[in-house]
């Protein structure tokens, strides 16, 4: 190799990785995210920053969970800090978990950190399943035979997926169907 020449991309995540393990430090956030970037390049990478660094494979992943929840959601590293990443870890797997993952807003986040700042990390799981409950509601549909083929039609045309035996993101499919009919019956009312 040239002198001039670059290191590859994944080869520079990985020291930086690897340089952010050695520091004996409490202070997580860089090492986070740079082991997450450097894991999405090379999976097998945590068994290296493992055996160097002397810490645990399982506690690594965390680690590169929280790295990735870090960086989507731009955490800064005074408040990563003062909720600490086993916190985080517990807020990005309930995230990560949910229905709409990708739908979370910044100020649904910032309510989950504010949570997470109030609560033991013991208690944060139920803490948080308990604010899910509060935001959703229950419809059981019985339909006739005759009909279940338009309606599933329907919400497969609203976003639904066929997932074994049912349909997977039927709620959202459901929601767009309501909101498609309320606003024609707006058009047609005027």
């Amino acid at each position: 190799m040239a002198s001039g020449a670059r290191i590859p991309e994944a080869q520079h995540l990985k020291r930086k990785a690897l340089m952010l393990a050695a520091k004996p430090t409490k202070a997580f956030h860089a090492f986070a995210m740079a082991l997450h970037e450097a894991h999405q390049a090379d999976p097998a990478f945590l068994n290296e920053v493992s055996r160097i660094a002397g810490i645990k494979r399982r506690a690594l992943f965390y680690l590169s969970v929280v790295g990735g929840f870090l960086a989507k959601y731009r955490i800064s590293e005074a408040k990563a800090e003062r909720i600490g990443w086993t916190k985080l870890q517990i807020v990005a797997h309930h995230v990560n978990d949910t229905a709409n993952a990708s739908k979370w807003s910044d100020r649904q986040i910032d309510k989950l950190l504010d949570l997470a700042l109030q609560t033991t990390a013991h208690a944060l799981p139920a803490v948080l399943r308990a604010q899910d409950t509060k935001n959703f509601r229950s419809m059981l549909l019985r339909l006739p035979l005759a009909d279940y083929d338009d309606v599933e039609a329907a919400l497969l045309d609203c976003g639904a997926v066929r997932q074994a035996r049912g349909l997977a993101n039927k709620e959202d499919a459901v929601a767009q169907l309501a909101r498609a009919y309320l606003k024609l019956k707006a058009q047609k009312a005027l």
